[in-house]
């Protein structure tokens, strides 16, 4: 289609993969280009798929794209709506074909046999390239997608000849932003040619101000002056009032909602522009009250009516402290700001490792006392304040020898419940292997380590420093550092278990690229990107293997082209806290 397309291409993916995996880590995107000829043109083709090749949906898949989206536009109900000024009928007409263009293309891709399964499709409206309209075609892990609080309604209705899209979730409104960065650089001369994007930290922060922005429409769809709320909530967290932090809650809904039971009405909305009075404002809602908004005026205090996950017209601000807050449906959280840096929580995911790594660390430990353990941890990262539990295979020793700076008890089983009375003060919680509680507010001790995180706080490199050195002592020990902010950690944390036939499968591949006609190179890249992924779990004999393979593809990469740009690979070598314990079979 035009010469910088796989450089448009690889830097849009770089660029998605660096947003994306700031919410979750476990995103993997990927951007793929579609091209549809706007007018017949001799020796072009009707249509164009980037990569060129090794791309699973071929070219000729989407020939028929006009057509279709010829069907797809009369559908819509903006069709029926007609403008009385000529310029704005004919830049309705043009938005309503390119997104009729975009809509076929992805219906194409979601009906097509070989189509990758636990992948959602996004595409981005279409942009003219060298006689071509250029969709953006962006992939993500459908499960990891959907692992966060998503609303179910994708737009919102005007009337009956316009609706409005809106975001479902942090997830989707990063997406999009990608997505409009993606048209916006089609639109540009020479797409692809020293492309510079905006900073991850931008566009995150440009899609949870949409997703605020569009969370308020749906709750009221006449109100347009609500479209800074975002910046209103970060404005209003930052501020103290009498040196308190900011603390309270939002009820966002509509100001004339018949389920509303409010307690105190004001004279007179109160601008939430006004941030210092907002602010002010916030004292009052606290425990079962709330300050009712519609995301630009304050209407009064009121009794927070419970949610359901059907009703997407009623939302919660939650602020959590200084320059921390939440926006929440039913109970779950749609996105947070902490220091103006949006996230989302990161989904519960340990337990299963967990039972994993307590019997790879205590190799005696029993079914009963795994659970008790788990149990422990879950309560620990519920508590509203940070906790620090030490479970040690020779914890009463332990206990002796720190008595000092410790507060030792006699044996005891331990419950979630008696744990959540005994993390309010200062140190560690010491358990030994059967969940039993030895010492409480334990103050670690430990050598200097080079493990340590100047980043993290004294709880996080006090457990490091400890585990390290008991380690190094010989006895098993395993730390739960559960931060104040949220978020837990697990010290040490190995990689968890994974099949040996999977790796074993992705060797042999490699092997065999390296022997065959020709080379595919997307494929050869991916599966050496995953072999760097999980580069823990290669034995001595893989790394051999690995090496031997890619050296070869690389000196016939050089043959092909001698004057190439080379990218310089480090071999492979055994990782040596590897084992064969972390294969969940062995060949």
């Amino acid at each position: 289609m035009w010469g910088y397309q796989l450089h448009y291409r690889v830097h849009l993916e770089a660029a998605a993969e660096s947003v994306l995996q700031e919410i979750d880590k476990r995103f993997s995107p990927e951007i793929f280009l579609v091209g549809v000829l706007r007018d017949q043109l001799p020796e072009r083709h009707p249509a164009c798929v980037e990569p060129e090749s090794e791309c699973w949906v071929e070219s000729t898949a989407f020939a028929q794209v006009p057509e279709l989206a010829n069907e797809i536009r009369a559908k819509y109900p903006e069709s029926a709506l007609l403008h009385s000024h000529p310029l704005a009928q004919q830049r309705e007409d043009e938005f309503l074909y390119r997104r009729s263009i975009r809509d076929a293309i992805i219906q194409i891709v979601n009906d097509h046999p070989d189509r990758p399964k636990n992948l959602t499709f996004f595409g981005s409206l279409p942009e003219m390239v060298e006689g071509y309209l250029v969709t953006a075609v962006l992939a993500v892990q459908t499960d990891v997608l959907n692992s966060h609080h998503r609303l179910a309604a994708d737009t919102v209705s005007l009337h009956e000849y316009r609706k409005i899209s809106v975001a479902r979730s942090l997830c989707d409104a990063a997406i999009y932003e990608i997505l409009s960065h993606a048209a916006d650089a089609l639109s540009g001369p020479n797409p692809g040619l020293g492309t510079r994007s905006p900073s991850k930290n931008d566009l995150l922060r440009a899609a949870a101000r949409n997703l605020v922005a569009q969370t308020a429409f749906r709750v009221d769809p006449t109100e347009i002056g609500n479209l800074a709320l975002y910046d209103d909530c970060e404005e209003i967290s930052c501020l103290k009032y009498e040196k308190a932090e900011t603390r309270g809650k939002l009820l966002l809904a509509k100001r004339n909602r018949p389920s509303i039971r409010s307690w105190i009405t004001f004279a007179g909305p109160v601008s939430l522009r006004n941030h210092r009075r907002a602010r002010k404002l916030l004292e009052l809602a606290s425990g079962n009250c709330a300050l009712h908004t519609n995301g630009l005026s304050i209407f009064g205090l009121v009794d927070p009516e419970a949610q359901s996950d059907s009703d997407e017209t009623l939302f919660e601000i939650c602020f959590l402290g200084h320059h921390h807050w939440e926006l929440r449906h039913a109970g779950q959280v749609l996105m947070g700001s902490r220091f103006g840096k949006p996230y989302l929580p990161k989904p519960v995911g340990y337990e299963s490792k967990l039972r994993q790594d307590l019997q790879r660390f205590f190799p005696d430990i029993t079914t009963t006392a795994t659970e008790s353990l788990v149990s422990l941890v879950r309560q620990a990262e519920n508590e509203r304040h940070g906790t620090l539990l030490v479970i040690s295979h020779d914890a009463s020793d332990e206990a002796t020898r720190l008595a000092n700076q410790a507060t030792q008890v006699s044996v005891c089983p331990l419950t979630p419940d008696l744990l959540s009375h005994l993390t309010g003060i200062d140190g560690a919680v010491l358990l030994d292997t059967r969940g039993h509680c030895h010492a409480i507010g334990v103050i670690l001790d430990g050598l200097a380590t080079s493990q340590g995180d100047p980043s993290r706080g004294a709880r996080f490199n006090s457990a490091v420093r400890y585990v390290e050195s008991a380690i190094k002592r010989g006895i098993a020990t395993l730390a739960v550092v559960v931060s104040e902010d949220g978020g837990i950690d697990f010290i040490p944390d190995p990689p968890p278990r994974i099949k040996r036939s999977t790796l074993v499968n992705v060797i042999q591949e490699i092997e065999a690229i390296s022997k065959s006609t020709e080379i595919p190179r997307a494929r050869f890249n991916h599966l050496y990107d995953w072999l760097k992924k999980h580069g823990f779990y290669l034995l001595q004999e893989d790394c051999e293997r690995v090496n031997t393979a890619v050296t070869e593809v690389e000196r016939r990469f050089h043959e092909e082209d001698p004057m190439a740009i080379r990218i310089l690979r480090d071999p492979f070598a055994p990782h040596p806290g590897m084992d064969r314990s972390f294969y969940y079979e062995v060949e």
